[in-house]
């Protein structure tokens, strides 16, 4: 008998993409889509024209870690957070995903152990399954904004196989933006147990009240801080699949060259395309936060309206966990796929319970992404209040 590798029958089913097989086979229903970080705003104009001039002779291998040039344009964006970054420090990969892989892959082995605050990004638990490794969820609360613990509290969570903290800022499912007093209480713990910090800072340009510190500005950090990022969702580039690893020791940089050499390199033309991103002024950023600004604004109106629902307002990022009045996350999201009908409408919604080490601690949760226009959020968001009355009246 043949039989799927002990990692293949761990991974993880996505929480954001679990029921897409079911929408597909709805017929005569139109669904308004919060479950998934899809950008509908226009990528912006200078990346479109950069691949419609792409006409390279012979469309070749690149370099491992991305070319010399799209390296530089990269360490320019983060230098200007964080000056004196170089080429050097940056590695170009295939997506975000791949940044986070590499990450997990150069400073853990298999059976070796990751922290993440809970509720995390579903794919983390993904990536280190494929690394062989393990993550262990810190947690959090949603009755008080996701803040992270005491340096008392991470201590219990080490044992001797702990190789990093992972956290995104702002947060990915929360909403959650860490000051750079609590980013550098945590940095200088992880420090001191000599453990590696990955700050996954794919949504740094979108918050709302203030800024967000990079892990990259700590200075005295450089030898156990790594950054990802990704031209997916500040620059609504999703399927660009293009990101890029930041860090400034030069022992993990040769490493992920190596990793990089293994898989060939990153695609020419995103990479063409990323630069034309690198390039746009400081007013795409700010007209993009205003954008995100007043969805987030309108789903929490719109949650604010129906009974039972706690929703704390995202500092960051465009998703936000919402509790419910409901006992099975997975059953209820399925129930508005398949049953809710509202003038031929439905929403569709991320369960809780991917978002958590142990599912059950997800189970009153579900997680919406504000990536449609304001009067759709409200639309999806008054649906699955419909949902929710119809559920509870079973």
């Amino acid at each position: 008998m043949f039989h799927p590798s002990e990692r293949a029958l761990g991974m993880q089913e996505s929480a954001i993409r679990k029921l897409d097989l079911t929408v597909q086979a709805q017929t005569g229903v139109s669904f308004y889509r919060l479950n998934i970080g899809q950008p509908d705003i226009f990528t912006p104009g200078p990346m479109m024209d950069a691949i419609a001039t792409y006409r390279p002779e012979v469309v070749g291998y690149g370099p491992a870690s991305g070319t010399m040039a799209c390296r530089q344009a990269a360490a320019d964006y983060c230098a200007r957070w964080s000056p004196g970054v170089g080429p050097m420090d940056v590695a170009i990969t295939t997506g975000g995903s791949e940044a986070l892989l590499f990450a997990f892959t150069v400073v853990g082995d298999p059976g070796d152990e990751i922290l993440v605050p809970e509720p995390y990004y579903t794919n983390y638990n993904g990536f280190a399954t494929v690394a062989g490794m393990r993550v262990r969820g810190i947690p959090t609360s949603i009755h008080n904004d996701f803040a992270l613990p005491s340096d008392a509290e991470l201590d219990a969570l080490v044992t001797p196989r702990t190789r990093a903290i992972v956290f995104s800022n702002p947060g990915n499912p929360t909403g959650a933006v860490y000051s750079k007093a609590e980013l550098t209480r945590v940095v200088d713990w992880a420090g001191r147990r000599g453990i590696f910090v990955i700050a996954d800072e794919v949504y740094r340009q979108i918050w709302f009240e203030r800024e967000p510190a990079s892990a990259l500005s700590l200075e005295h950090a450089r030898p156990w801080v790594i950054v990802v990022d990704s031209m997916s969702k500040t620059w609504s580039a999703c399927g660009l699949r293009l990101g890029f690893l930041v860090c400034r020791n030069p022992a993990i940089m040769e490493r992920v060259e190596r990793l990089g050499q293994a898989r060939l390199g990153p695609q020419p033309l995103a990479q063409a395309v990323a630069m034309a991103a690198f390039a746009l002024p400081e007013a795409y950023y700010a007209e993009v936060r205003e954008v995100y600004r007043r969805r987030v604004d309108a789903m929490v109106n719109a949650l604010a309206q129906i009974p039972g629902v706690t929703a704390p307002t995202p500092k960051g990022a465009f998703y936000l966990m919402a509790e419910l009045p409901i006992d099975d996350a997975d059953a209820f999201s399925r129930f508005l796929v398949t049953d809710l009908r509202d003038n031929g409408e439905s929403v569709v919604v991320a369960p809780g319970t991917g978002f958590y080490s142990d599912p059950a601690s997800g189970r009153r949760q579900v997680r919406l992404a504000a990536v449609l226009e304001e009067d759709r959020i409200r639309r999806g968001v008054e649906l699955l209040g419909i949902g929710l009355e119809q559920w509870l009246a079973q």
